[in-house]
């Protein structure tokens, strides 16, 4: 016999001396093969299991007659009289009292102890369960585990590092036990649906050829279109939100602007069906406006820019001022007052110049972006410095 397993059986022996129940030399006899590691005869375990018996029935009868005999002496109290029925019932409970023999001290200390060491064993039982479900589920070194469960075995102290090392693998054990129980509800819920997709196919197949055949539809089948049209029509407005989401995101990667890291955690929660965070909603939603003013404002330059390379190639102005003014628009840098006049008096001669050249009978206003060329200039400067700004954000 182990260490470990007289650990138990030592225990029951100290208790039966200290209560003085079984006999002094049998039971010193059986702690000396206990300590030494010898294996106990079943005459022997059987005299343990008796005797350890007979210490909790004599407790439980002390502990009723303690309580029959303070009920006495209250009624006694309560009647404020000794007549013979409660005299006679306090004696016989007196000499109920003496049947059994047991140390009085330790009578008064046996309760609290015993429930002290019921659930100290408790716990220790509780623990040993979760390092087995922990070395079965491969949670923590084996190793570490065994002398763990060794230590609580024996009754031996355990040191908080220890603690602290299966509290952290009983974490990490509910939370697999969660995941696990999630995705096989997950795969259970996923093919119910694909069940009742399947049945909502087959219903609308029959329905849809019933109307191919001229058929009449009841009134029941009606709602059930409506509602199931209204349905999906919610889940594809979803998805294109979802679709939509992402080439935003898209863009804003070719953009370069923002956090790309954050961007890539963003499509990753969209491709896997996860919930985004608001936080996260709100950032995308900022920093697309911030792509699209940008965008907005880039388009105003280009138009002026366009707008310079026809007027030099009607060679309608002086090609080298219109060159400067090209240059400075294309290094974001605003221009006097003076120069966008002048932009505005050579585009006025351009479209002259265009519109008496243009064949009515030819001419196709669908074919070409309509553009307010005049308004464009005049906001031209506020486009020059907010891409500023907008750019030294980034």
């Amino acid at each position: 016999m182990s260490d470990t397993e007289n650990q138990l059986p030592i225990r029951i022996v100290l208790q039966l001396q200290e209560a003085r129940i079984g006999d002094r030399n049998r039971l010193e006899s059986i702690k000396e093969s206990l300590s030494a590691g010898k294996e106990l005869s079943e005459t022997e375990k059987k005299y343990l299991e008796e005797k350890s018996a007979q210490l909790q029935m004599a407790i439980d009868h002390h502990t009723m007659v303690d309580w029959a005999m303070n009920f006495v002496r209250k009624l006694q109290e309560k009647e404020k009289k000794k007549n013979l029925t409660i005299s006679e019932l306090k004696n016989s409970l007196e000499k109920e009292k003496k049947a059994y023999k047991i140390d009085k001290k330790f009578l008064e200390q046996a309760p609290s102890r015993l429930k002290q060491e019921v659930e100290q064993q408790k716990k220790i039982n509780e623990t040993l369960d979760l390092i087995s479900q922990l070395k079965q589920e491969k949670l923590g070194e084996d190793n570490k585990l065994d002398r763990i469960s060794g230590l609580l075995r024996s009754r031996k102290p355990v040191d908080d590092i220890d603690r602290q090392y299966v509290t952290e693998k009983e974490r990490a054990l509910k939370k697999l036990v969660e995941y696990k129980t999630k995705v096989t509800r997950s795969i259970d819920a996923t093919k119910k649906l694909q069940e009742a997709d399947i049945k909502h196919s087959k219903k609308l197949d029959a329905i849809r050829h019933a109307l191919e055949q001229k058929k009449p539809i009841s009134s029941q089948e009606t709602a059930y279109i409506n509602a199931r049209y209204e349905k999906l029509q919610r889940v594809l407005d979803e998805e294109h939100r979802i679709e939509w989401t992402k080439r935003a995101i898209e863009k804003l990667l070719q953009s370069g602007r923002g956090d790309a890291a954050r961007f890539d955690s963003i499509m990753h929660l969209l491709e896997e069906e996860i919930p985004v965070p608001e936080s996260e909603i709100k950032y995308l939603k900022e920093q697309y406006k911030v792509v699209l003013l940008i965008q907005h404002s880039t388009k105003k330059l280009e138009w002026v820019t366009g707008l310079i390379d026809n007027l030099r190639r009607n060679e309608i102005g002086d090609y080298q001022r219109l060159s400067y003014i090209k240059k400075a628009i294309e290094e974001r840098k605003p221009l006097p007052g003076n120069e966008i006049t002048y932009l505005k008096d050579k585009y006025k001669t351009l479209d002259i110049i265009t519109k008496n050249s243009q064949n009515e009978d030819h001419k196709d206003t669908n074919e070409k972006e309509e553009i307010d060329y005049n308004s464009v200039l005049d906001g031209l400067n506020d486009a020059i410095t907010q891409l500023q700004v907008l750019q030294a954000k980034n």
